[in-house]
């Protein structure tokens, strides 16, 4: 059996719970609340769609950022994005109980201060995507079998926003986060707005989970507008399983999440080094060596509320976050990606929706990586500067809630060693350290980061 063969089957056999859905509650996934019935004298249009079956969101955000010091270069540039979409309730629509379609599409614009100007891999802007087009982000069918306690998802999907997903990430502006970088990355995760095709099955009696997904890999996903649906440049499948337990604040004055996972891809994959000769490609070129798939690795994510100004009140809180991942083969750019972090909503109570939020990320990479960019540096300088195989990532950013749906987030970010993985040409030196500020203002109704 060929990878794409098992791609399609793994995929099929995830899906097939879809195809036999018998009668089965809309009611809401364990740990969500109900939407609060309104008065028809007071429903706006949208009210009224969604009380029909038809839930909108939409998020608009610029993200400006400027390299002030360090980095390759100084400089300052200006990203963003427009994400929209519907869920679409097929109890309500259509008499299939318990069914939901989902559709989003996105579309992005700008540059990146992370590549053009740092160097670094990573996005520090993150609604900057280097596709300036349109993108069907999402196009999937969920059921929700009531009396089996479980969720099937199948569709064109997200990897990353069904397994390793941080409940704060995406309150931040870069993104080492949102989605996690090292699964979408080294793991071999479809990010969003990219899709692939995809299923995933939850079972969640209570607080308590467990999910297993199976998602097709593809490297055309990016050139295709999420479109192309064949599976004609299928390299290989990914096969995620994460269990968990989670709570929000309609069970838990102080709601928590443990989210324990790993993942298989059985997808070829290139050394960050070595050429097709087995010589170091920073110093001769040629093509990279590829090597048979067989990649797994682990991660762990955890969160709680850890405190409440007033604990009968749920707005004003402070949370801590934190997580760890890393592959079990070396032959990747990275080999561990750390993140802790805090969200302390509402400071004063004449502000209870602002946030002040602050995130460090800790990457380790690969000796093979920081071999490859030494390479280079030799080449291109003839000096003998070494990178540091540990790089740090940390922001700290202010939301200030201009109107209910729209903010501004100032924000400070700045880099440790830096790598040159996102912009490795023409490269001299060793970067310096680089402090970046930024301004978000961002449009948010019911999207990602929301609260």
């Amino acid at each position: 059996m060929t990878v794409r063969h098992f791609a399609i089957a793994a995929l099929a056999a995830l899906a097939a719970p879809v195809a036999i859905a018998q009668s089965a509650s809309d009611a809401p996934l364990p740990q969500q609340t109900a939407q609060t019935p309104t008065h028809d004298d007071d429903r706006g249009p949208v009210d009224r769609l969604r009380d029909d079956g038809v839930s909108l969101r939409f998020v608009w955000a610029n993200d400006w950022a400027a390299s002030v010091r360090g980095g390759e270069r100084l400089g300052a540039t200006n990203g963003g994005g427009a994400v929209g979409g519907a869920d679409f309730d097929m109890g309500k629509l259509a008499g299939i109980e318990g069914g939901k379609v989902r559709i989003t599409f996105a579309r992005y614009y700008g540059h990146s201060v992370a590549a053009n100007d740092i160097g670094v891999i990573q996005k520090i802007q993150g609604y900057w995507y280097p596709k300036r087009q349109w993108e069907l982000a999402q196009l999937s069918w969920e059921q929700q079998f009531k009396d089996s306690h479980i969720n099937v998802l199948a569709g064109r999907i997200n990897a990353t926003w069904q397994f390793a997903r941080s409940t704060y990430g995406c309150r931040f502006v870069s993104a080492p986060d949102c989605p996690y970088q090292l699964t979408n990355t080294s793991g071999g995760f479809t990010g969003f707005p990219y899709v692939n095709w995809g299923a995933r099955v939850t079972y969640q009696p209570d607080a308590r989970y467990v999910s297993i997904g199976a998602f097709e890999i593809n490297p055309e996903r990016r050139n295709n507008n999420g479109l192309d649906w064949s599976t004609h440049d299928a390299t290989g499948v990914l096969v995620p399983v994460e269990v968990g337990y989670g709570t929000t604040f309609a069970d838990d004055p102080y709601p928590k999440h443990l989210k324990i996972g790993g993942w298989y891809n059985s997808a070829p994959f290139t050394d960050p080094e070595l050429n097709t000769r087995g010589l170091h490609r920073g110093l001769v070129g040629g093509t990279a060596r590829s090597y048979d798939g067989g990649r797994y690795g682990l991660y762990v994510l955890a969160d709680k509320v850890v405190w409440k100004p007033d604990p009968t009140r749920n707005t004003r809180n402070l949370a801590l976050f934190g997580s760890v991942t890393g592959p079990l083969d070396n032959a990747e750019n990275y080999t561990l990606q750390s993140t802790l972090g805090m969200l302390w909503t509402g400071l004063s109570a004449a502000r209870p929706t602002d946030a002040l939020g602050f995130q460090a990320t800790l990457f380790r990479f690969s000796r093979k990586a920081v071999g490859f960019e030494d390479d280079l540096i030799h080449k291109n300088s003839g000096t003998s500067d070494h990178f540091a195989r540990n790089e740090w990532m940390t922001e700290l950013n202010y939301n200030y809630k201009l109107f209910p749906v729209v903010s501004l987030v100032p924000n400070i970010q700045y880099i440790v060693h830096p790598d040159i993985l996102g912009n490795t040409v023409g490269v001299k030196r060793v970067p310096a350290n680089a402090l970046v500020i930024g301004l978000r203002v961002m449009v948010n109704m019911g999207g990602p980061g929301s609260p």
